[in-house]
């Protein structure tokens, strides 16, 4: 533009002299025209403008609820926000930017909304053949929470006790007392039996998350329980039960939800993009 800003840094006025950024210490001075501009001062207003729009569909698009939720099943990438014509569509991010070479997917946003709605109406209307049966199942399979947890405790006190069993052998092997052999023989039961009840510890850890799992289910059950038929795109419900979807093509969407579920729903007919 031609303007100037000047004394952005100052010398300091004592031995060793030093270059600093002035950071308000000495006063500064703005120069109009002070050299022969590179643009004019349209151009660098339209500019600063422009970028600002961008910012601000940026932040629009990072506020969405869709934001990092729609997935492409070729490459994994998320999609991003298109809006054309007054509709706002979604597509993968990689494939709009030419960094691969997905097949062509997009979908608009009131699709995947409406596609929710269509997709949870079933989930609650099917939920005791559904989520019912599985609590079930896993109720069956599993022991409760509290004797998985003492049994936990247990197999931590033992292989707390083979751990400092370990280190005695050791010692003595150090001071002379167990030779290389014998040091060897008991140090490799020991650490047999410590590797076995990592093992059963594994097993019974996994158990807890099977008591987690149930809890998971039980709440969407009961969330799904109050899902009124016809009831509007609700976004509480949508961020409270997906974690994710996957665009299959420009037809159907899979949501995947919380505890590992997964359903494919079709998109209506009338809110289909063509495929490119």
């Amino acid at each position: 533009m031609g303007d100037a800003l000047l004394q952005k840094e100052y010398t300091t006025d004592t031995v060793p002299f030093r270059k600093k950024r002035n950071h308000g210490e000495k006063a500064q001075y703005y120069v109009e025209n002070s050299n022969p501009p590179i643009i004019s001062w349209e151009v660098f207003q339209a500019a600063q403008r422009l970028q600002e729009s961008r910012i601000t569909v940026t932040r629009r698009e990072h506020n969405s609820i869709l934001s990092g939720i729609l997935r492409c099943p070729d490459c994994g990438s998320t999609f991003r926000r298109q809006l054309l014509r007054g509709t706002v569509y979604w597509m993968c991010s990689d494939k709009a930017a030419g960094a691969t070479k997905c097949k062509s997917r997009r979908v608009r946003e009131n699709a995947v909304f409406d596609t929710f709605c269509l997709m949870a109406e079933k989930l609650a209307s099917h939920r005791q053949d559904l989520l019912g049966t599985l609590i079930h199942q896993l109720g069956m399979m599993q022991n409760h929470g509290s004797e998985s947890q003492e049994k936990i405790r247990q197999i931590d006190k033992q292989i707390a006790d083979l751990s400092a069993q370990n280190l005695v052998v050791a010692r003595l092997h150090t001071n002379g007392v167990l030779n290389a052999t014998d040091f060897a023989a008991q140090s490799s039961v020991i650490s047999n039996k410590i590797n076995a009840l990592r093992l059963d510890r594994k097993k019974a850890l996994a158990e807890d998350e099977d008591d987690e799992l149930i809890y998971t289910l039980k709440s969407l059950d009961d969330t799904l329980d109050g899902y009124v038929p016809g009831t509007p795109f609700s976004q509480a419900l949508f961020e409270e039960i997906v974690q994710s979807i996957t665009v299959v093509d420009n037809s159907r969407l899979t949501f995947h939800l919380v505890a590992g579920l997964a359903f494919t729903e079709q998109i209506p007919e009338n809110a289909r993009c063509r495929t490119a």
